[in-house]
């Protein structure tokens, strides 16, 4: 097993890193979270990744040492995207009213709000939620990799 305690670059901020070849790990944005995880790479080498207190991996990190470099790969989740009809402040004000009680956390895409689900009869649930409004909205079920907006540190219920 090769032991991991850093973050090397990111190869979506970085342009140095996007030409290289690297072992590539698949996570889910529940473990991206975690400080301490136990992953293989696409070729089966296995990564003990042990981190610094407060570092936490994100879609497009490069890992290693002179052995090995690993890219994090977000794995894509269900999501449900929301994107106004029209251009109407009020019924933007109260679709994030709405979206915001649920304790969400969200990311902001062009002209769409876009939230993480569990189950595809989430989407019901956002419809009733929404019945005030729905004719103003467009509302579908995607898979997606969800990179949740870093504004506010939220919590989900």
């Amino acid at each position: 097993m090769i032991n991991i305690n850093s973050v090397l670059g990111n190869i979506f901020k970085e342009t140095s890193l996007r030409n290289e070849n690297f072992e590539e790990i698949k996570i889910s944005r529940v473990d991206l979270e975690k400080r301490i995880l136990r992953k293989k790479t696409d070729s089966g080498i296995d990564i003990g990744i042990n981190l610094d207190s407060g570092v936490k991996l994100q879609h497009g990190d490069v890992i290693g040492n002179d052995e090995v470099k690993i890219v994090i790969k977000q794995m894509p989740e269900q999501v449900i995207s929301v994107k106004l009809k029209e251009n109407d402040q009020n019924i933007a004000i109260l679709l994030g009213h709405i979206i915001g009680n649920r304790h969400r956390p969200i990311e902001l895409k062009e002209k769409s709000i876009v939230f993480p689900i569990q189950e595809d009869s989430e989407l019901e649930i956002f419809q009733r939620l929404f019945k005030e409004i729905i004719d103003h909205i467009e509302l579908k079920i995607e898979k997606a990799i969800f990179l949740p907006h870093t504004s506010a540190d939220v919590h989900e219920h």
